[in-house]
């Protein structure tokens, strides 16, 4: 099979665990919105937090869901029905607000301790490498993201990776996935374009594109899903199922078993 001419990436649970920082940065943001809670969180917030990480699309449901763990919902009900939106209506804020809040804090801390908001993220072994291997070679490579791309940016270039501004579409992008993968796209083969995301949402949102029949869609084994997730993947026609070890491995073993 084919090289990709374009690997779109996506960033938060595919090439990098930023847990540590997610955590704290949404926390800072909630006490934002939210003045009278306590300056540290509560023991065992954040395993409650990491656990239900999954369930995040979009960087603002990331304080939101600090509201509901704090309003008393259980795992087990959010993970049947989260609705972000509810609880963002309970905690009388707007989208662009706890967006804004999350920027906000993040900027601050970065500007007082950037030392301390870098080593806040892992990357995922290997990944960094199989990155440098792909780097000035013919397959192009972007990230896709629902981060700010000046945050991607900054974490690749401490690892001395150094992407253009045309090859992170980040959250100022301001569209779905779907529709950046179609401007990659741009009436070329879309067989040529393999995207690789840890949210199964996402990839079955890029299933029902008809002008992106043809990509290659892999679910990041390693990130932020769920078991169930990762089974529905393993039983998709479309969608492969990537481990961390595939990954590292050359393009050619994504799909060759």
């Amino acid at each position: 099979m084919a090289a990709p001419a374009i690997l779109a990436l996506d960033f938060d649970g595919v090439l990098c665990d930023g847990m540590r920082e997610y955590f704290e940065s949404a926390w800072r943001a909630y006490r934002r919105l939210r003045p009278g809670a306590p300056p540290r969180p509560p023991a065992g917030l954040f395993a409650r937090f990491a656990r239900l990480r999954p369930l995040v699309e979009s960087g603002w449901e990331m304080p939101v869901l600090i509201h509901a763990l704090r309003a008393g919902a259980s795992r087990a009900s959010l993970l049947r029905d989260w609705r972000p939106d509810a609880w963002l209506a309970d905690l009388a804020a707007t989208r662009e607000a706890v967006g804004a809040a999350l920027d906000r804090v993040r900027d601050e801390w970065i500007a007082h301790d950037e030392t301390g908001w870098l080593a806040s993220h892992a990357f995922y072994p290997g990944v960094i490498e199989r990155l440098r291997r792909l780097a000035g070679g013919p397959v192009r490579v972007v990230v896709v993201t629902t981060k700010e791309g000046r945050f991607v940016r900054t974490l690749l270039a401490r690892q001395g990776l150094t992407l253009g501004d045309a090859d992170v579409y980040g959250k100022e992008a301001r569209r779905p996935k779907r529709t950046t993968l179609l401007e990659l796209v741009a009436g070329g083969d879309p067989t040529r374009v393999w995207f690789v995301e840890d949210r199964l949402r996402t990839l079955e949102d890029v299933k029902r594109e008809p002008a992106l029949a043809g990509a290659r869609l892999f679910l990041a084994a390693w990130g932020y899903n769920t078991a169930g997730d990762r089974a529905t993947a393993r039983n998709d026609g479309r969608i492969v199922l990537l481990t961390l070890a595939r990954f590292a491995r050359t393009l050619s073993a994504w799909v060759t078993y």
